[in-house]
């Protein structure tokens, strides 16, 4: 849940950004560093004030403390006159034509915050900003329309909203946009496309375009097949935590392929995929520990992670697995089951 309910994405943005400058006392900053901090008692005392002097987000943060009972009594009828006076002041602002209070509007709609959900009535503000550049309304109306979720889908009008907001370089839309065109879902498939996107949004961070982009430079899909592309992606990618782009980062250097090979790094790349889930890492790290390739060979790890990629839906480990048994004495299979067991997501499996 949003720590703010009225504060856009942009906003908080933009604030976090000057947070190391010293707040003005008595200020929405400080309410906002004391709320981060979880000093209510404080941010209820600066938000107050704020509020009487029809500050949106200062209204809009106490109309949350109350009805969620955050470091104040839990009161939902006070909240809902907080976000009646925070409606009244957004829209008499988003009648004029102002793209912020439109969707701001649409959220207290949407979210049915001082007025019953309305999700059409919320798609009206969203339009009516979106229309004006407004680039988390059109993300917005992107996402609904796709989804279908909470309105009629609209795949014309999807792709329409993440366009414009993509070419305002929002990193979501761009990735979500680039998927549409590889998989050819509501638009002609056009790999040449799908690679414009998502090397808009891998350049800006996006580890799931890192690791997309890296496989199409891989394949030569949309671009010119090129090995040092796709390391550089996977590897920005892996970096940054993708598991896919860990794995085929890990791929690429168990067979040297484009990179020197290096066989303990696959390791360490297939350890932090595997880690999180990616069953083809699970077991080629098997693979590994049953070959001593590497890493030190240790059956007991690998029947582990042979066993785990089995329950991840890498059905084919169960084969290697029962040979690997049948090298391994009793005590030795007991303590792999117990292991893998206990294995849970996001963690590495570990002998004492």
């Amino acid at each position: 849940m949003a720590l703010f309910f009225a504060l856009s994405p942009a906003a908080e943005a933009q604030f976090w950004k000057r947070k190391t400058a010293a707040p003005e006392a008595g200020g929405y900053e400080q309410a906002l560093l004391a709320y981060r901090n979880q000093d209510y008692a404080a941010a209820e005392r600066l938000l107050t004030p704020l509020a009487k002097q029809n500050h949106p987000q200062a209204i809009a943060q106490l109309a949350y403390m109350y009805e969620f009972g955050i470091g104040v009594r839990k009161d939902p009828a006070e909240a809902v006159k907080l976000y009646r006076r925070l409606m009244a002041l957004y829209l008499e602002k988003a009648k004029l034509g102002d793209a912020e209070a439109q969707y701001q509007v649409g959220q207290l709609h949407y979210a049915g915050k001082g007025v019953p959900e309305n999700v059409p009535e919320a798609m009206q503000w969203y339009a009516q900003a979106g229309a004006q550049g407004h680039l988390h309304s059109q993300y917005k109306l992107a996402l609904l329309y796709d989804s279908g979720e909470k309105a009629p889908r609209d795949p014309t009008a999807a792709v329409h909203w993440y366009t414009l907001a993509a070419e305002q370089g929002h990193v979501n839309s761009q990735m979500f946009l680039a998927i549409k065109y590889y998989r050819g879902r509501d638009v002609a498939q056009d790999y040449a496309k799908a690679a414009e996107w998502f090397g808009k949004a891998a350049s800006a961070g996006n580890a799931y375009s890192q690791s997309a982009l890296g496989f199409m430079y891989a394949a030569g899909q949309g671009v010119k097949e090129d090995k040092q592309q796709a390391l550089t992606w996977y590897r920005k990618g892996a970096e940054q935590g993708d598991k896919d782009s860990q794995y085929d980062l890990g791929m690429k250097l168990l067979k040297g392929d484009g990179v020197p090979r290096s066989v303990s790094e696959a390791a360490h790349w297939f350890g932090q995929s595997a880690a999180q889930g990616q069953m083809a890492a699970q077991f080629e790290l098997a693979q590994l520990y049953a070959k001593g390739d590497g890493v030190k060979r240790d059956p007991v790890l690998a029947y582990a992670w042979y066993n785990v990629a089995i329950m991840s839906g890498h059905y084919p480990a169960s084969k290697p697995r029962d040979a690997l048994a049948k090298t391994m004495n009793a005590d030795e299979i007991a303590e792999a089951e117990q292991l893998s067991a206990m294995w849970k997501f996001g963690q590495s499996i570990v002998r004492e």
